[in-house]
Parts: structure tokens; C-alpha cells; sequence
């Protein structure tokens, strides 16, 4: 049986009322409906939460940087896996750069072998991929600011912290953000090995 091919992601253009504090350094994208990228962007409070589409930038402000957000089920990985073929091929908005993929643990339990065997293909076409242990607390939780900040996710802000180009507005003439496209391959890449965290 053939494994059900994953939706692309569709585009939401950006409106500029949401653009009063300026142009967010990153946009977490989630890859499928509950991947946790609300979560993430409010714990690390790094960016914005574009829900589930490519974010498009209004006439004259940069293209965005983005994390794609999945859980660590075989559908979820599949619809990381289906972002990140959107985006390789140039299918997402012009300029996109996607920085990583956040793989949040769905349970408690180890991931089925599976997500685990897609999860390891996928880590050989990203720049970086995190992954993120189940934390029980976050479903009592009203702010899950209010739990602090996992290690690993510390970890992964910090990382991204120094990958992010610098933040642009209309009219400001800076560096472009390179559009990184690795070659695929089966196994991670240096940059996915330092970045990897507590497997599930």
C-alpha cells in the first residue's frame, strides 16, 4: 500500500496590520493542523505564528525566514516531508528561507518506527532538524510561557538566533538571506547532529 501524499501548503499573504512591531525574524509554519507551532512560537518568543500556510510578505518588505512545524507521527512527518518538497522545488513564496524542522514528540511514547525511519530522510533535506520531547504540563497550561523553557527548545532558539539575517523593513537596503536548498541525502548533515535533540 502506497503511503497517502501530503497536501501542499497554501499561501497566506501578511497584512501590514501585523506588521506594527516590524517584520517578525521568523515565522513558524505548521505543517499540519495541531503540529505545535503556536506553542513553540510562544514559548520561545522568537517570531510570529502564521498557521498553517507560506507566509507572504506585503510590496517592499523581505522575504520570509520560517521553521516547519510537525508532530512525530507518520502523517505528521509526511506533511513536514510534503513542505519541504513544496519549497525545494520553488512552490513556496519567491525568497522563502526555511531555517529547520521542529519534530514535536505527539506523546509520551517512542514515535512508531515509521516516523522515526521519515524523520531520519527528512533530516538529510533541511538545514536543521530539532526535535522536541512531550511535555504533559502544557495541556493544563492557560500560557505555556508560564512552564519556562524546555532545555532542548533553548537550545534551538539559540541556534536559530545565529542564523537569522538581520530584521528588514520597506525601503532598507541589507543583506539578502540566503535561499538554502542542501543536496538530499539518507543520513543528517553535520548541522542536524549538533542540533538534534533527546530522541524519542
Amino acid at each position: 500500500m502506497q503511503a497517502p501524499k501530503a497536501r501542499a501548503l497554501p499561501f497566506a499573504p501578511i497584512r501590514q496590520h501585523r506588521l506594527v512591531n516590524g517584520w517578525p525574524p521568523v515565522w513558524w509554519v505548521g505543517c499540519h493542523g495541531g503540529a505545535g507551532a503556536t506553542t513553540l512560537a510562544a514559548v520561545t518568543g522568537l517570531g510570529a505564528d502564521v498557521g498553517g500556510a507560506w507566509p507572504v510578505a506585503p510590496p517592499g518588505w523581505p522575504p520570509a525566514q520560517v521553521v516547519l512545524v510537525c508532530r512525530a507521527t507518520a502523517l505528521g512527518v509526511l506533511a513536514a516531508t510534503a513542505a519541504v518538497e513544496q519549497w525545494r522545488r520553488g512552490a513556496a513564496p519567491p525568497g522563502t528561507r526555511v531555517l529547520g524542522v521542529v519534530v514535536v514528540a505527539a506523546s509520551a511514547r517512542r514515535p512508531p518506527r515509521r516516523a522515526l525511519e521519515r524523520v531520519r530522510l527528512l533530516a538529510g533535506w533541511v538545514p536543521a532538524l530539532w526535535r522536541v520531547r512531550w511535555v504533559e504540563e502544557y495541556l493544563a497550561a492557560d500560557n505555556p510561557r508560564d512552564l519556562g523553557v524546555p532545555p532542548e527548545v533553548a537550545a534551538m532558539r539559540h541556534h536559530l538566533s545565529t542564523q537569522l539575517a538581520p530584521e528588514r523593513g520597506p525601503g532598507l537596503v541589507t543583506r539578502a538571506a540566503p535561499s538554502q536548498h542542501p543536496q538530499p541525502t539518507t543520513k543528517p548533515t553535520e548541522a542536524n547532529r549538533r542540533t538534534e535533540r533527546i530522541p524519542q
